[in-house]
């Protein structure tokens, strides 16, 4: 038999998961857990406090597991973990909606006392519909609590130069489809724009590789109340840090853009650095989608966030990783689909929601969202920049 060597953990989310999450114990000393994605069978073992996985060994399949030694996932955990979790892509099993799977675990595991326990569980799982689709390309808003997965020092990594090429490239219905211009929103007040983080220059590389993709990018730069109508050859909209809040005459423009096939990008921060979160949520509001900031400051300074972290999307199709620094925090709503998580997988950083074009009243007044209480800065992060060092 051959010792297994260390691995990272798959991370994923129950919480994500689609339909029904399925347990069984793994001994009286440990336990399994089993749910999926749309494309994804995450398996989690875990140890019953006080034990800890020592080794443990995962197998997905449509036939009964074998020996424990001849699971195909293994790993040794050094330092002792309290879960580890496993993926298998459901492509690779051949497994749809509806089909039965076997699933077992097996591991080896340690007390602080060095009490040795070992565990092995094994149930049978049916792979679950996903009731949460992922809104189509288009008619949507994509938000991003972090102008720095632009800059040109994220930009480095291809996988972010991927999603810049995702979010301006898609096949939608309408005439926006066939858009030529790619429009950046610094006006406003914006704060990125104010403190030049999204400069030109900020985001050579960004505008770069959306000018590559055979897209001029021009400026609108606007103030409360002057989008009054926004050119059929525009396709896509950034709209970075804005601090003005947008009249329902806006947002109905910008509804109907969306109806036509546009993509409205908006790009807030973490909170303290952007203190417009209460606009941005009324403006979320008013476009029709029930996702929400709660604020905070995540992953600050420069991370690389797994595979792990990323939800299969239009936008993140094909990535491996992205690169980010410091965002605050969405909750999104029934229809919202989150992009990804933060490096915990635990706190939805980017998410997409399907606009709703019916416009609203001259005179309408939105419902109350959720107002951000301002927030004390973590220690040593600074308010001037945008990675909160």
């Amino acid at each position: 038999m051959v010792v297994p060597g260390p691995r990272d953990d798959a991370g994923g989310d129950p919480a994500q998961a689609c339909g029904e999450v399925a347990k069984a114990a793994m001994g009286p000393k440990g336990g399994i857990l089993v749910w999926n994605t749309a494309d994804t069978l995450f398996v989690r073992l875990s140890g019953v406090s006080p034990y800890q996985l020592t080794e443990s060994h995962a197998y997905a399949g449509t036939a009964a597991p074998g020996n424990w030694w001849s699971y195909p996932a293994q790993a040794v955990h050094d330092p002792y973990v309290d879960t580890f979790t496993y993926a298998f892509p459901l492509a690779d099993l051949g497994a749809n909606p509806g089909d039965s799977l076997h699933v077992a675990g097996h591991a080896f595991l340690l007390s602080p006392s060095y009490s040795f326990a070992e565990g092995q569980g094994h149930l049978e799982y049916t792979v679950q519909a996903c009731q949460n689709t992922p809104p189509p390309p288009g008619k949507d808003i994509v938000v991003f609590n972090d102008i720095n997965p632009f800059d040109n020092t994220a930009m480095a990594n291809p996988n972010n130069q991927l999603m810049a090429r995702n979010l301006v490239n898609y096949t939608t219905a309408g005439p926006r489809g066939a858009g030529t211009k790619v429009l950046f929103d610094r006006g406003r007040n914006s704060v990125c724009g104010g403190t030049g983080e999204c400069s030109d220059a900020g985001l050579a590389t960004f505008r770069s590789v959306i000018q590559g993709e055979g897209f001029t990018i021009e400026e609108l730069n606007s103030t409360q109340g002057s989008i009054t109508a926004l050119p059929l050859e525009v396709k896509v909209i950034f709209l970075w840090n804005p601090r003005e809040t947008f009249t329902n005459g806006e947002i109905n423009v910008l509804k109907q853009f969306a109806n036509e096939g546009g993509r409205v990008v908006f790009i807030g921060e973490w909170q303290g650095y952007y203190d417009a979160i209460t606009l941005e949520n009324d403006f979320l509001g008013k476009m029709g989608a029930v996702m929400t900031n709660t604020g905070q400051a995540v992953d600050c300074g420069y991370n690389t966030l797994p595979q792990a972290s990323l939800r299969p999307h239009q936008i993140t199709q094909g990535m491996t990783n992205v690169t980010m620094a410091c965002s605050s925090v969405l909750v999104p709503g029934p229809n919202d689909y989150p992009l990804y998580y933060d490096s915990t997988n635990s706190k939805v950083l980017s998410a997409v929601a399907t606009i709703d074009p019916t416009p609203l009243p001259l005179n309408h007044v939105a419902p109350q969202r959720v107002q951000v209480a301002p927030q004390g800065l973590a220690p040593l992060l600074n308010p001037r920049s945008s990675t909160g060092y």
